[in-house]
């Protein structure tokens, strides 16, 4: 089931939501969806070392977009190593790093630790002139285990 926001506007309107338990359901590559170990069983998204998985979607010139996702390092995962979620307007090729975590001793603002799924929310603000974004989950450059990254239950809504 999707996680619902804890407290949001009025007038929030969804524009993307997939728990992944049939398939990758518009994120690419495909080969990066798996049948199961997301979250609550169903399938997932996974990405190693500084591969990444990502998504184009029309957002309707809203002025805020809030990325909500689930996530869980699996235990190859070294100190240090981790992944970001990028964003890109208008196919613009200008990406903005809206959110960055490494694996550390204990969860907080900035590291996680590894085999627990976390809930995480990002609000965005969107450009006057946006109609789609690319929203881009990547692993760090600095990422050189064998570790992976699962993400489950995305949604997009629009302020």
């Amino acid at each position: 089931a999707p996680v619902e926001p804890t407290s949001s506007p009025v007038d929030a309107v969804l524009i993307y939501s997939a728990t992944f338990d049939d398939d990758g359901e518009g994120f690419i590559p495909s080969g990066r969806w798996k049948r199961r170990g997301g979250y609550e069983g169903g399938g997932k998204l996974r990405f190693k070392k500084i591969q990444d998985v990502q998504l184009t979607t029309d957002i309707n010139a809203h002025s805020q977009i809030k990325i909500e996702f689930m996530f869980k390092a699996s235990k190859k995962v070294v100190n240090g190593e981790g992944f970001m979620v990028m964003v890109e307007f208008n196919s613009s090729a200008e990406e903005s790093i809206v959110w960055l975590k490494k694996s550390g001793e204990e969860a907080n603002d900035n590291s996680f630790v590894k085999q627990l799924w976390y809930a995480e929310s990002i609000v965005v603000p969107t450009p006057d002139n946006a109609t789609d974004i690319r929203i881009q989950f990547k692993g760090l450059e600095n990422n050189i285990s064998n570790g992976g990254y699962n993400i489950d239950t995305v949604v997009v809504h629009g302020y």
